[in-house]
């Protein structure tokens, strides 16, 4: 055999465990430079990353507004989606959007009071189905 064969009779034993050790930190660095995480992280992530808070918000949203709106017009409106401070309320006919619209500053009051954390700024109202 020559001498640059790489067969295992030219190899020193000392060769092996160097490979060796040096494959074991390959497969391994992801892992074992990092500090294990809490399960509180994992799991909020897990809920942000699957939208289960938005769900879950989406349901703090519609009691907070049936509450505020009252059983009289709770049928026919909706709440929608929060973006930058505003609130989207669906509504069934422009007579109910006008009428909601002379309550607004009761109903925002009475959103924030409800749901202070929201950062709720105005009520926007949009005719739509309900």
């Amino acid at each position: 055999m020559s001498n640059n064969d790489d067969t295992p009779a030219d190899v020193h034993p000392q060769d092996w465990k160097l490979l060796a050790e040096k494959r074991k930190k390959q497969r391994g660095w992801w892992y074992h430079n990092r500090e294990p995480k809490q399960i509180a992280d994992v799991v909020a992530q897990l809920i942000q990353r699957k939208g289960y808070a938005q769900v879950q918000a989406a349901g703090a949203w519609d009691a907070a507004w049936k509450e505020a709106i009252g059983e009289r017009f709770a049928p026919l409106t909706a709440p929608g989606n929060l973006r930058r401070g505003v609130l989207e309320v669906m509504v069934a006919n422009s007579l109910l959007m006008q009428e909601l619209g002379f309550e607004k500053e009761r109903l925002l009051r009475a959103l924030q009071t409800a749901m202070p954390e929201a950062g709720l700024k105005q009520i926007r109202f949009k005719v739509g189905k309900v």
